[in-house]
């Protein structure tokens, strides 16, 4: 008689740890909707060390078995190019006090990118925060997650594609503020931590990720009203872009694990338009 509830029970647990599967893993397979070779969507954290390939042999198998890669920035542009936005960013020295000027230059001479004043004029602060970053989270390594895994396709002589486009960019970088921008890189720099350790609310585990390449993605919760909305623009921009590429061929797709969370995110995106999105198991 007590069969029953404990099978109950059972299947209840199993759904439960097939749902938590299902939502925390951060690479996808496309298929259906009448393409002919499955595509894979893969959400990177950019501050990653590119070490972590090294701990999941399959990712880069699945990588290397693709007919191209497509990434938010690096590559040829996918459709038609808008006429860039000329970027409004202003000199270094006038988004810097004196002093946090010098403490960034002295952050950065202290890394193999060197002193930021011969580039006062024209360097990309958006740039400069995620290279920081990437710095103070993994010491041994100064080059973005993303960039890496770029330059292992392109030495597979994969033909690499890209989301974004210059004008979007440009929006993006507008719409968090220059002066805002220049604040986080000072405030970075004085934590010299981990993002885990500095960002008082962040909704990326980092090391259930870096141990498991898992995440909560919230799938069918919406993206908080108060958050930035230019992720949910992104996506909806990219959407047409990545549809075109999963018709022409296997792509493996790398993008922030940002685009793949929430109700606006690449997963139910693409699940919207009749694609089954499926976790892969790493």
């Amino acid at each position: 008689m007590k069969k029953g509830p404990l099978l109950l029970a059972f299947l209840l647990l199993t759904s439960m740890a097939l749902y938590a599967q299902k939502t925390e893993s951060v690479l996808w397979k496309i298929s259906g909707n009448g393409i002919k070779k499955p595509s894979y969507l893969f959400g990177t954290i950019h501050v990653a060390s590119i070490a972590l390939l090294d701990s999941f042999p399959q990712l880069m198998r699945i990588a290397q078995n693709a007919d191209f890669a497509i990434f938010e920035n690096g590559g040829s542009h996918i459709g038609n190019i808008p006429t860039p936005v000329e970027s409004n960013q202003p000199p270094l020295d006038s988004l810097f006090t004196s002093q946090e000027y010098a403490k960034v230059d002295s952050f950065f001479t202290a890394s193999p990118h060197g002193s930021i004043r011969p580039h006062n004029d024209e360097a990309d602060l958006f740039s400069m925060v995620q290279v920081a970053m990437t710095i103070i989270e993994n010491k041994t390594q100064h080059d973005r997650f993303d960039d890496l895994l770029f330059a292992k396709m392109r030495d597979l002589n994969k033909p690499v594609f890209q989301l974004d486009v210059p004008d979007d960019v440009e929006k993006v970088i507008t719409s968090l503020g220059y002066q805002r921008l220049a604040k986080f890189l000072v405030y970075i720099i004085d934590k010299n931590a981990p993002l885990k350790n500095v960002l008082p609310k962040n909704e990326i585990d980092f090391e259930l990720y870096s141990k498991t390449l898992q995440n909560p993605l919230k799938l069918d919760e919406k993206v908080n009203e108060n958050a930035e909305n230019a992720t949910v623009k992104r996506n909806a921009k990219w959407l047409p872009k990545i549809e075109q590429k999963v018709k022409e061929g296997s792509c493996f797709i790398a993008v922030g694990l940002g685009h793949l969370q929430y109700q606006s995110g690449l997963i139910q995106l693409l699940r919207n338009k009749g694609y089954a999105v499926n976790p892969v198991k790493l």
